[in-house]
């Protein structure tokens, strides 16, 4: 079956390149800006806290990675993971003129490479709708999610998320864009697939 999705990226791979490279450095302009009503939402509901293990999925430049580091504190540890290496790079620059040596980078299309049920908040912002395994990245993050942690979401998917969480994450909390999650243990997907 043609796939039209792959013949536009592939016949139209220069585009696409030109638009990431705008976007790197237009987004960071943008993110100052509407970054800091994201970051107000975090505090709101106690989001981050100091002794975290926190996952910034599709990372970027870190516009919330450092925020991140900074909050957990040296008792805690933050995973910048991105898809893109120079995303990566720019992550690594800025954590180290601000001094936080608890930033980890990991370069990445969707596994992790962490540990099971090993990260206490899991935060994707606008990142879920720009992956194409949506269900596969979902369950590598479920894997990973400690039974008591969140998945934060902020994205323009809106109710379509629910679509790519269900049986995975429990909806605890939606605001607009930010959605927010409880993992769902296995043993209630076990008894949800046998109609219990």
């Amino acid at each position: 079956m043609f796939d039209i999705e792959r013949f536009l990226e592939e016949k139209l791979n220069p585009v696409f390149r030109a638009h990431y490279a705008l976007w790197v450095y237009w987004w960071p302009m943008w993110r100052s800006f509407s970054g800091r009503r994201i970051l107000q939402k975090w505090e709101e509901c106690n989001l981050v806290q100091e002794g975290q293990t926190f996952l910034d999925y599709g990372c970027g430049t870190g516009d919330f990675t450092i925020p991140a580091a900074r909050k957990v504190s040296r008792q805690g540890k933050v995973y910048a993971l991105d898809y893109f290496p120079r995303q990566l790079e720019i992550v690594a620059a800025r954590s180290a003129r601000a001094g936080l040596a608890n930033i980890e980078t990991i370069h990445s299309a969707s596994k992790t490479g962490l540990p099971d049920e090993s990260v206490d908040v899991i935060w994707m912002c606008d990142v879920l709708h720009e992956i194409k395994e949506r269900r596969a990245v979902l369950k590598e993050l479920h894997r990973v999610l400690k039974r008591d942690g969140i998945l934060a979401i902020h994205d323009g998917m809106g109710e379509r998320t629910l679509d790519y969480t269900a049986d995975l994450f429990s909806l605890i909390v939606k605001e607009e864009k930010f959605l927010r999650f409880a993992k769902i243990s296995l043993p209630e997907i076990a008894a949800a697939a046998n109609g219990r």
